[in-house]
């Protein structure tokens, strides 16, 4: 992990994501303003949220909420819960509304108000996931609700996260240097990311017009907790998982969404990954990182 490979765009005093994927993870200038369909599926979310739009689809439309987070949510005034609402009012014909936040709680701001604030102070993630969840059953419109659950950690390293949490802005480097290595090995970041999932399962079921799905089963090799090979980016401080292998498990989970694509929509999968890992092995090149990691479709 370096900081080389981070370009944070926020503060300690606002967790977010940013930094080591943001090639992947923001959108380009003219992502983020493509028109939402009327009638469809809107998906909300964090830098998550555009795993979905490899699948282009008319009846598909995303909104990203930079460093967006479930806490945010809860909170009236929120901007990203005002547009969210907002949005949905506007189209009383969406069909299901996809939210995909909670990540930022579990990997992020976990730290943030930990380490980073004075005095420090423990997320409480059981009482953000119950007020996330009553938001999306409270927002306008007949639409059904599908909350997904928050991606487990992809470092594996307990070293790694003091540094890919510097690296992303989320604390400084000083702050980075207090963190206790023992709330950062891999069985403590995911079980709190099972934890978190367990009660936005557990708030979904109080509320008809809302579902759960997560892919953390998926996502884990159960003997090291560790992602599988498919799933790990190059990037040793990459808090995203890859994009073009994850949205393989989401057709599979998600029929709606597997009949949007078409028959070539694999292939088209496996010739953007290698785009995507050529172009990142140039960029970490360019600034001095040195890759210590090849993905499986590489003969890693």
């Amino acid at each position: 992990c370096s900081s080389k490979e981070s370009s944070p765009t926020m503060g300690p005093a606002a967790p977010a994501d940013g930094g080591a994927a943001a090639d992947r993870a923001e959108p380009g200038p003219s992502r983020g303003r493509e028109r939402l369909p009327e009638a469809g599926y809107l998906i909300f979310g964090d830098s998550f949220s555009r795993i979905f739009s490899l699948v282009r689809h008319a009846e598909i439309g995303i909104k990203p909420y930079k460093g967006g987070s479930a806490k945010g949510l809860t909170k009236p005034g929120n901007t990203n819960r005002e547009d969210i609402a907002k949005t949905l009012a506007q189209r009383p014909g969406t069909h299901t509304a996809v939210f995909v936040f909670g990540s930022v709680d579990v990997h992020m701001s976990y730290y943030y108000c930990k380490y980073g604030r004075e005095p420090p102070e423990e997320i409480d993630l059981e009482a953000i996931a119950r007020a996330y969840v009553a938001f999306v059953a409270g927002l306008p419109g007949p639409a059904q609700r599908l909350v997904v659950g928050a991606y487990p950690s992809s470092l594996i390293e307990a070293e790694s996260v003091p540094k890919s949490v510097a690296a992303y802005g989320v604390l400084s480097e000083a702050q980075a240097a207090r963190v206790d290595l023992a709330d950062c090995s891999l069985a403590a970041r995911q079980g709190r990311t099972r934890a978190f999932n367990a009660a936005l399962r557990a708030a979904c079921a109080e509320h008809a017009a809302v579902d759960f799905v997560d892919i953390c089963d998926e996502l884990l090799d159960p003997a090291t907790l560790q992602l599988r090979p498919a799933y790990l980016d190059i990037s040793t401080c990459n808090i995203h998982v890859v994009w073009e292998t994850t949205i393989l498990l989401w057709l599979q989970r998600l029929p709606w969404l597997r009949e949007r694509t078409d028959s070539r929509f694999e292939s088209r999968m496996r010739r953007s990954l290698s785009r995507y890992l050529r172009d990142k092995e140039l960029e970490m090149a360019a600034k001095g990182i040195a890759i210590t990691r090849v993905h499986e479709s590489e003969g890693g």
